[in-house]
């Protein structure tokens, strides 16, 4: 009993996973998902006058956020601008459906819902939220929810969602009453399926033709222009610039958090129980004691550690990538892999000579090997520390520099060693073969975001309370401003994770206006909008290269296609057309009606039709495809014939393309409800 009161107290929400999880099939599929859903809480846009209200939007937005964060992905603000846009369109037409549903009178009995349910061919979604484990339905955890008073909530969900199911369904029975699959287009798919064509061809690229053999004038750019300029329509876009403010911790950063770990040293020390003292005062999941060389530690962690191998030494606080940590070696034993502590110098690839001059420097001692490091190093990553590497084992290192580094004496510098990266310097400081056993205490090394918001503000506030000038100040604080072009409608701008609330900025700020600092992900920024452009088409000056480059490509379709024309006459062979064009004769075999697809030259559809449009050994006249001209003699077609078409093969064919037709004729009368509705869109004010 307690299991089946388990499996239903998750009910309710099970049931909303299926409700919503219609919802996306909706949009791309037309299949009728989650229609008349109730309504509640703030208006986010009407449709027809029909309000989508905002607590069902949220709910949706809210549980396939959940669903992607349950696969391991990570909800960025664009990410959740997408996931807004496709439940916002997928609730207008739940709204038009449910309105088309009642005004052509689709409703369903209260005895068709109790067989939906209990009956012996339940509606999918009690298979769903009572499983057997074997496709079928738990019966008995069924019937205890439909006769258990305290489930009544629950039941009515299932009861209503299955209602909404059944109704869905009989309108689409209603919609594609009179779709049919006739014999020809039967016999017409299997062909477009099975059928294979061999021929050859003579063909003409457009690319093949030099720019200064077409002429082109201006007035035929301007005529372009004119004749296709629903081609150039764009939507109203914003030009912008920006700065940004990293989040990336700073050493002040690093220094708060080892004065954390600092005031744990003696506790830590003297704790009878090390482990519970650190799962007390990890930040997170403590790290269970194992013993672990040198070289799979952190690095600086490493070197700390293995300065002395003391067993009940107390070690950092120390920083290492990132993390901030405090260890205690409870144990220490010999151990077979062996790691090694580095400093290396690298200089380019180009600059050996200067590795070689540097080498000889620090054998005669006129510089340190860390200095030297500090000094030459194009390593940006160490050559501050000296070029110390800290300790590593084998496989950590590229190649050419692990074999050098472990076969060096300690403390003699090698090299040049030259490897992916330039040349070089090495010098080996300590070895280590033993393995230690600790109890790790660690802590994030963050940047303080309050810190980092509160440079931004007083960027933002200095600008408007000063009057200065957006670029100038940037440049005073070392900040290099960053243009980008908006379009409106974009779900995101490259490298920054914005929300709706920037989109929201730019639509209702002047020119020259400054925002108030955005969450941009890994930063803060503070914008600034430079101009704005309506909608509408672009001008000709700014599509100019775009209209150059079509018209230019006309120019060379007419000039290949005329010396194509001129070769083919009467009865002239491929080869002789070939010949009087330059070109060759290609056979090109397997070709599909379904790919369309020439090799060599890409989609080509009216190529591969013509083909299949003649009979073996017909020839074609001269075809103005998408990258060339062709002539085409067909050689040989086979497959798609009666004979291979089996009573099977039939049944299974008219099946699905049946299933299609249906799904043209629903997605084609919902889109249909949708060009006829007035949407108005109310997310930019109220969310």
């Amino acid at each position: 009993m307690n299991s089946i009161r388990e499996r239903a107290g998750g009910l309710l929400v099970g049931i909303l996973v299926v409700a919503f999880g219609g919802l996306w099939a909706l949009q791309d599929s037309g299949a009728f998902d989650n229609v008349g859903m109730g309504r509640d809480g703030r208006t986010i846009g009407e449709v027809d006058g029909i309000n989508l209200e905002g607590e069902l939007f949220s709910r949706a937005v809210e549980q396939q956020l959940d669903a992607y964060q349950a696969q391991g992905l990570e909800v960025s603000s664009a990410l959740q601008r997408q996931v807004e846009d496709q439940v916002f369109e997928s609730l207008v037409d739940n709204a038009l459906i449910e309105r088309e549903m009642d005004r052509l009178g689709v409703e369903v009995t209260d005895d068709e819902v109790f067989d939906l349910i209990t009956g012996p061919n339940p509606d999918p979604l009690i298979a769903q939220v009572f499983p057997d484990g074997n496709g079928g339905v738990d019966r008995v955890a069924l019937q205890q929810v439909v006769e258990d008073p305290q489930f009544a909530e629950q039941l009515q969900a299932i009861e209503e969602q299955v209602r909404r199911n059944r109704r869905q369904a009989k309108l689409s029975a209603l919609i594609t009453a009179t779709t049919r699959v006739t014999p020809a287009e039967l016999q017409a798919e299997f062909v477009r399926q099975n059928r294979r064509a061999a021929a050859q061809v003579v063909a003409l690229r457009y690319a093949s033709v030099p720019d200064d053999q077409v002429e082109v004038s201006d007035r035929d750019l301007q005529r372009y222009y004119r004749d296709n300029r629903d081609d150039f329509e764009r939507d109203a876009s914003y030009s912008i610039e920006y700065v940004g403010f990293e989040k990336a911790p700073t050493g002040a950063d690093s220094t708060r958090a080892t004065e954390e770990l600092a005031g744990l040293v003696r506790g830590f020390r003297s704790a009878p129980d090390p482990i519970a003292f650190a799962r007390r005062n990890s930040f997170g999941a403590a790290v269970d004691p194992e013993y672990v060389g040198a070289g799979a530690l952190p690095a600086n962690l490493a070197t700390a550690v293995f300065s002395d191998l003391t067993v009940g030494r107390v070690v950092g606080p120390v920083v290492a990538d990132g993390q901030a940590y405090l260890a205690k070696i409870t144990g220490a034993r010999p151990g077979d892999a062996e790691a090694i502590r580095a400093r290396h110098i690298l200089f380019a690839p180009t600059d050996r000579a200067r590795a070689l001059e540097v080498r000889d420097r620090i054998v005669a001692g006129d510089i340190s090997f860390a200095a030297a490091a500090r000094q030459y190093s194009t390593d940006p990553s160490n050559k501050d520390v000296g070029g110390d590497l800290g300790f590593f084992g084998r496989g950590a290192m590229v190649s050419e520099f692990e074999d050098a580094a472990f076969a060096a004496p300690q403390g003699q510098v090698v090299g040049p060693i030259e490897t992916q990266f330039g040349h070089h310097l090495i010098r080996v400081e300590g070895r280590a073969s033993a393995e230690v056993e600790l109890v790790q205490i660690s802590r994030p090394v963050e940047a303080d975001f309050a810190r980092v918001l509160g440079e931004a503000e007083d960027f933002a506030a200095f600008i408007e309370l000063e009057d200065r000038d957006f670029a100038e100040e940037a440049s005073e604080r070392g900040i290099a401003p960053t243009p980008v072009q908006v379009q409106d409608g974009q779900g995101a701008i490259p490298g920054l994770d914005l929300g709706r609330d920037f989109f929201r900025f730019l639509r209702g700020a002047n020119e020259g206006q400054v925002s108030d600092p955005f969450d941009a992900g890994d930063r803060y920024i503070v914008a600034r909008l430079v101009d704005r452009t309506e909608a509408g088409p672009a001008p000709f000056e700014d599509v100019r290269g775009q209209v150059e480059a079509a018209v230019l490509t006309e120019r060379k379709r007419e000039v290949q296609a005329a010396a194509l024309r001129a070769a083919v006459q009467g009865g002239a062979s491929l080869q002789s057309i070939a010949s009087a064009v330059g070109a060759t004769v290609e056979t090109v075999s397997d070709l599909s009606m379904q790919a369309a697809v020439i090799p060599g030259y890409g989609v080509e559809p009216r190529a591969v039709g013509a083909a299949f449009g003649l009979r073996p050994g017909q020839r074609s006249g001269v075809i103005e495809g998408d990258q060339a001209v062709f002539v085409i003699r067909t050689t040989a077609l086979r497959g798609g014939t009666d004979g291979e078409l089996t009573d099977q093969a039939r049944e299974q064919l008219a099946s699905s393309l049946l299933q299609r037709k249906r799904q043209r004729v629903l997605q084609a009368w919902l889109q249909g409800l949708r060009d006829a509705a007035e949407v108005e869109d109310y997310r930019n004010d109220v969310l």
